[in-house]
């Protein structure tokens, strides 16, 4: 009996081990879409990632740059006449005619809510003259924001071998343009009556999470063959703000599901934290140096983060694994520069002394050769007036006689 009920407690144990490891397995995000991320908004840190850095093929996602771009360019009120070229334009569209004249800030409405293309067509001509003129505008925004494995030829996403990006850097883009307030206005928005010379309607937001997920906030769904299809998503929920990428799902259900489900797992196991400015960090040599401002990181629930103040002056906010998730600087270390700076001066000193003594020297030297040079030219005068005294005594001498 006591060997059964060993073997019952000993059978628990490893079944409780067994469902806890089952558990923690299960939490992590099991996706369909090739290659995805989650990052927290506010502070940049990566949540979760699947081959976030491979070359992909954007599709109508690229339109989040165009977008803000446009909203950037401080025109939004400003007439664009439509093109042939953009009324002409491939795929999804508002239907714009050539030589209508619409306000920028409505073509960026049809380019976001309704994935217009020709919108986008027609706003990269207003912006820089061609398509090509702008794909350069928008390489040199995607390399402001650190996206660098990123290249466009285009503004509305359409295939081109050239035209790829990253999850990775998806991310970023969208982390910049959702602090924009336009931007963020337009891409939440559900539902806008158009009324254009070739359309009449309302338009209806292309991403279907700002009906289905709770806390969505935009941004922008895209599809073409070679891309599959093409997600980024904006939530904001429990005091966390979260961008979501994911990037050539099989189906546009696998991508809203992807997404879903990333969302969850960062909902349930991270949490932003912040320390205040004022609280007072301990560097190695036992100073106290208060923080200045709010540092905010986000960490796995119940984990704090590591801090490591550096000897220059760095203070690095680390996780468990010792990854820096954000380095601060603490104070600037003035004192070795001040010592170093007075180990250097007394050589300054030291040389100019040495440069006066040495022309006090040459000056003395000079004075009195000077003087011995004065003194020989006195000595040789006198002798050759006392000569001539004599000489003028003995000629005197014989006129006597």
């Amino acid at each position: 009996m006591k060997k059964l009920s060993l073997f019952l407690v000993f059978s628990l144990v490893i079944l409780a081990q067994s469902h806890f490891v089952q558990a923690a397995g299960e939490n992590k995000p099991d996706i369909k879409s090739e290659s995805a991320v989650m990052i927290d908004a506010k502070t940049g840190d990566v949540l979760y990632q699947k081959n976030s850095t491979d070359q992909m093929y954007p599709a109508s996602i690229t339109k989040i740059v165009t977008g803000i771009l446009a909203i950037e360019s401080g025109k939004l009120e400003e007439s664009v006449i439509v093109s042939s070229e953009a009324a002409k334009a491939d795929g999804t569209r508002v239907y714009l005619l050539e030589g209508e004249q619409v306000p920028l800030k409505k073509l960026v409405q049809g380019l976001l809510i309704n994935s217009g293309n020709d919108a986008a067509i027609a706003i990269a001509e207003y912006m820089a003259g061609d398509v090509a003129s702008f794909a350069d505008q928008m390489n040199e925004f995607a390399k402001k924001v650190g996206a660098e494995n990123t290249h466009f030829v285009n503004p509305n996403g359409l295939f081109d071998v050239e035209h790829y990006t990253t999850a990775e850097d998806m991310a970023k883009i969208t982390q910049y343009a959702m602090e924009n307030e336009v931007f963020r206005e337009i891409v939440s928005t559900k539902e806008l009556p158009w009324v254009g010379e070739g359309w009449e309607t309302t338009l209806r937001n292309h991403h279907q999470l700002l009906w289905d997920y709770p806390g969505t906030t935009g941004v922008k769904n895209g599809y073409v063959n070679e891309s599959k299809h093409t997600l980024v998503t904006s939530v904001s929920r429990d005091n966390l703000d979260v961008i979501i990428v994911t990037l050539k799902a099989p189906s546009s259900r696998a991508a809203y599901w992807d997404t879903m489900t990333i969302g969850d797992y960062g909902f349930s196991n991270f949490e932003r934290q912040t320390l205040s400015a004022g609280t007072e960090i301990q560097a190695e040599t036992g100073e106290v140096y208060p923080l200045k401002e709010d540092l905010s990181v986000t960490m796995p629930i119940g984990e704090k983060p590591i801090q490591d103040v550096t000897s220059d002056g760095e203070l690095q906010l680390k996780n468990a694994e010792g990854e820096v998730l954000l380095s601060h600087t603490l104070f600037k270390e003035t004192k070795k520069e001040a010592a170093a700076a007075s180990k250097e001066e007394p050589v300054e000193e030291e040389e100019s002394p040495t440069f006066m003594q040495t022309a006090v020297k040459a000056s003395v030297f000079l004075y009195g050769g000077l003087l011995l040079l004065l003194g020989f030219l006195v000595i040789l005068r006198m002798r050759s007036q006392r000569q001539k005294h004599r000489k003028m005594r003995h000629v005197a001498r014989s006129y006597v006689k």
